[in-house]
């Protein structure tokens, strides 16, 4: 039987807020899906909280744990393993409605089936709740200049796209997920967006946020480096802000995320 959806978490030491997150994928309104966790070594109680839910998933779990090189080489070992036609990545802190992935099946029904699928989000910290949104209008001026638009933890894409133009870029530590979005975009993919939220992000903070900023630096030069090769495409790109990785929206987007790599 075909899988529609192979939903991916990275997990760190995540015995707080993991419980959670399995949750919101065993609730889902829509079933055909397979869960897969990367866990990288806890040595917490990360990995007794996932065995305890095993066999509720009938069959349709894959629970890996073992060192790794950081979050995306994690995300990178569940794609590799992903069998489904569309891949959602949820971070072990985050969690979904219970009609996620029925919004996003249905968007998808609508689309070429080699799209990228991506949605609003409730950003949620210890003391607020704010809904990020983006009217369909902005989006799609967003995504045509490719200003980032784009919002990570919400969006879906087809395992095709992944086999196409590669996996995360493990040379990028915080915003991989970023230039990876990038690259979908210079090779003329479609991004269809949902006009709700899908998920729930919630804020770890940042232990060292004058760190993120000097990696956001210099992952920012590295892109440079690496699209904007000579002084009149990189020119081009700064005066026309085709994209820049050390927006609020992507700091806002990858702080949660940080904490984790501090971490390991």
């Amino acid at each position: 039987m075909t899988i529609d959806f192979s939903i991916i978490t990275v997990a760190y030491n995540s015995e707080k807020t993991i419980e959670r997150t399995i949750k919101s994928v065993l609730n889902q309104s829509f079933q055909n899906y397979e869960y897969i966790i990367i866990d990288g070594n806890s040595n917490d109680k990360t990995n007794a909280i996932i065995n305890q839910y095993k066999e509720k998933f009938k069959g349709g779990i894959v629970h890996i744990s073992e060192p790794d090189k950081g979050i995306y080489d994690a995300m990178n070992k569940g794609i590799a393993l992903a069998k489904g036609k569309v891949i959602g990545l949820l971070n072990s802190d985050d969690y979904y409605y219970h009609n996620t992935l029925d919004m996003v099946y249905d968007a998808f029904q609508k689309t070429d089936q080699r799209s990228v699928l991506t949605g609003e989000l409730i950003f949620k910290s210890e003391t607020t709740e704010q809904l990020l949104r983006t009217s369909k209008a902005r989006f799609l001026q967003k995504t045509k200049h490719y200003k980032n638009g784009v919002r990570h933890p919400a969006t879906f894409v087809p395992k095709v796209i992944y086999d196409d133009v590669g996996l995360f870029n493990l040379n990028y530590k915080i915003a991989s997920d970023a230039e990876l979005m990038y690259r979908i975009y210079k090779a003329q993919y479609e991004f269809v967006f949902i006009n709700k939220p899908l998920l729930v992000m919630c804020d770890g903070g940042a232990s060292n946020t004058k760190g993120l900023y000097k990696q956001l630096v210099h992952e920012n030069r590295l892109f440079l480096k690496t699209y904007c090769p000579n002084i009149v495409s990189r020119f081009f790109y700064i005066s026309s802000a085709k994209l820049r990785l050390a927006t609020k929206e992507v700091m806002a987007n990858l702080v949660s995320k940080y904490r984790k790599i501090e971490n390991k």
